[in-house]
């Protein structure tokens, strides 16, 4: 059952590609990759492209956006707001996104009725609060059994309820699961033989880095025990796709003559060594699907500047891992790919883009940003960015004019002797020089910091720490990872290089979001004390900062706490912003308030709480009307007023929050 308001997820299929009745392939992007709602992931778009410029026709279902539909109806949003879905108690943040969004789902759309659904969205952080419970790590267990997973239970519904398999016109041979993410390994399985059910005849293949980075062992296990994935696809999967479907239209299935393919073969399974990935620069655009460009609010498209890294040197990473067979590094020519946004912005109204490249190079970004202004583009554009000299202010600030409106920046620490152990590109120095650069430019810095990276000690944890904190008006977001050290990467490769002790009962930090991968270790540079400490120290530094940008308040500046007396205009009567809010009430009495605006929660005291439960609809109150008990009613609305839970109401217009 769906809420009211909610659009139906079969409708939104039924007016796209999906009516398309000669297709030979079906395309589809299951959950759950949450930092990509309210946008498309380019795979499926890609591959349509390829395979139309061969004659093949493929339809595209981005379940993952549709996936959030599900989480707003009401058979998923009630039992999750009751605390009753595992990992969710009634007093989580999940839970009270639930609650909160059971109330108005009108927040979530635009006045068209399209999704904001995304981070960039006032309240798309709260739709990924809704998926926090259903994201699965895998490990071996899960991968084997999918049905043992405590969320198996809801994407199977989801399957069902959208109407996925009947969707799939009968012409199509072929269904290709895309799954470049961990997390959508379990959900693509069901969804596999979800498919299989419905139509046995139909070949499931599956594709994407996550099966790329796969052991041969595990991957040979997975095809083994799920004999409704007809075959796995890893590396660069145009190609091997285009052979695939030819031989399902032509019934002569012999996946194990195809280069990149994992098939059975009898009891066993075969590795097809991949052959060489196509030019990137004779790729035709991708073939992005008009109706679920049209569900968005905002869009943003995928356009591909490289395959490989430039730099692929840094050696915790493993998406340099991606590309067997082909160059590890192949970029784009600047004018075929301003061609291709000119063309995407043409033909699907599309202003705002995202270049899909492990990091941008230097001379592409100046290249590229020149021909942007050059031809008036007038679009706005993001890229994933190392930090590199030649990122010099100038060029900033020329990507800044060609629509640059943001950078993520792989910055991890300050400290330069690890950023050679792990050898990256940059020093403590050349971060700094370009942190300030890019301020000075106007780009706006997403900046990832990873607080434990091999051999770092809590000292020069903390060294890092104390740089970023000089440095918080260069940054508009943090994010902070503990270290992962993935099985596919070098450092999984060779831990001891590394400082790393190999040691199986050790917890996984669950960063890669890919159990499977996960070499368990030991860093003997910090103890798990200091480890936890460290984390806990970054994270709060990062909330601070992430917290300006939404409420503008300054980092590190702590709002004094206000008394009625101080507020602007001493008004007369308050009310709760109760419609930003969700206020759920502890077994003591004591009441937590999940503020969705300011993503920040707040413990009441209970003889606070029984005086504010009067005014919990919204309705204007006095100072004297919270005088009573032993509570400070001048206490409570100044601690009320410095979390923004209180604005000034001037009757009968209620004014904005107060800042």
């Amino acid at each position: 059952m769906v809420r009211t308001g909610v659009p139906s997820m079969a409708a939104g299929r039924q007016a796209g590609p999906g009516a398309s009745r000669d297709a030979a392939v079906w395309l589809g992007f299951p959950p759950l990759v949450d930092s990509n709602f309210g946008q498309l992931y380019s795979s499926t778009a890609v591959l349509a492209g390829f395979l139309a410029s061969h004659g093949v026709t493929a339809v595209q279902a981005d379940l993952n956006e549709e996936f959030v539909l599900h989480l707003l109806s009401e058979e998923v949003l009630s039992p999750l707001g009751e605390g009753g879905v595992a990992g969710a108690p009634a007093s989580s943040w999940a839970a009270a996104a639930a609650r909160w969004a059971a109330r108005d789902q009108s927040r979530f759309f635009d006045e068209a009725g399209r999704h904001r659904f995304g981070f960039g969205a006032p309240f798309g952080h709260a739709v990924a609060a809704l998926a926090v419970p259903y994201r699965i790590d895998p490990d071996r267990a899960e991968i084997l059994a999918p049905q043992s997973s405590p969320a198996a239970a809801v994407y199977e519904r989801f399957f069902v309820d959208s109407g996925v398999a009947a969707s799939i016109p009968e012409s199509v041979v072929l269904a290709g699961i895309s799954a470049p993410m961990g997390p959508q390994l379990v959900p693509a399985l069901l969804l596999a033989r979800h498919l299989k059910a419905w139509r046995p005849q139909l070949r499931v293949v599956l594709g994407g880095p996550s099966l790329s980075v796969m052991a041969d062992e595990d991957l040979a296990e997975l095809l083994l025990v799920h004999p409704e994935v007809d075959c796995a696809v890893r590396f660069d999967g145009e190609y091997p796709l285009l052979e695939l479907t030819r031989q399902a239209l032509a019934q002569d299935w012999r996946p194990q003559s195809v280069a990149g393919v994992s098939c059975r073969d009898g009891q066993e399974v075969v590795h097809i060594a991949p052959g060489p990935g196509p030019n990137v620069n004779q790729l035709p655009a991708p073939l992005y699907d008009r109706a679920a460009v049209a569900r968005l609010s905002e869009p943003r498209l995928g356009v591909t500047q490289a395959r490989g890294c430039y730099w692929g040197k840094c050696d915790y990473c493993d998406f340099v891992e991606l590309f067997e067979g082909s160059a590890p590094f192949r970029g784009r020519h600047t004018g075929n790919f301003v061609d291709e946004l000119q063309q995407l912005r043409d033909e699907l109204g599309a202003r705002r883009f995202y270049f899909i490249t492990e990091s941008i190079p230097p001379a592409f970004a100046r290249k590229a940003s020149q021909l942007i202004i050059d031809r008036r583009l007038d679009i706005a554009w993001h890229s994933f960015a190392m930090v590199d000299r030649r990122f010099d202010a100038e060029l900033l600030e020329l990507m800044k004019a060609s629509g640059c409106d943001g950078l993520t920046i792989g910055l991890e620490t300050m400290t330069t002797r690890v950023l050679r152990l792990v050898h990256k590109s940059a020093t403590r120095e050349e971060n700094i020089r370009f942190l300030q650069d890019a301020r000075k430019a106007g780009i706006s810095l997403t900046v990832n910091l990873i607080v434990d990276l091999p051999t770092t000690t809590f000292a020069e944890a903390m060294a890092t720490l104390q740089d970023m904190e000089t440095l918080t008006d260069c940054v508009d977001h943090i994010t902070v990872f503990p270290f992962e050290a993935t099985r596919s990467s070098n450092v999984g490769r060779d831990p001891g290089q590394f400082g790393l002790l190999v040691n199986q009962s050790s917890a996984p930090s669950g960063q890669a979001q890919y159990a499977l991968n996960h070499l368990r270790n030991i860093d003997p540079a910090m103890t798990d004390k200091q480890r936890a400490e460290a984390l806990r120290r970054y994270r709060q530094f990062a909330d601070s900062v992430n917290q300006r940008a939404r409420t503008g308040q300054p980092p590190g500046q702590a709002r004094a706490v206000l008394r009625h007396a101080d507020l602007p205009g001493r008004p007369e009567r308050l009310r709760l912003t109760v419609e930003d809010m969700d206020l759920h009430t502890l077994a003591d009495g004591k009441m937590v308030c999940s503020h969705m605006r300011t993503q920040r929660r707040y413990l009441i005291d209970a003889d606070e709480a029984a005086l504010l439960r009067p005014f919990l609809d919204g309705q204007p109150f006095s100072e004297q009307q919270l005088s009573g008990g032993w509570a400070d009613p001048a206490r409570l609305i100044g601690k009320l007023h410095q979390a923004r839970m209180i604005t000034a109401v001037h009757s009968p217009v209620p004014e904005p929050a107060l800042a």
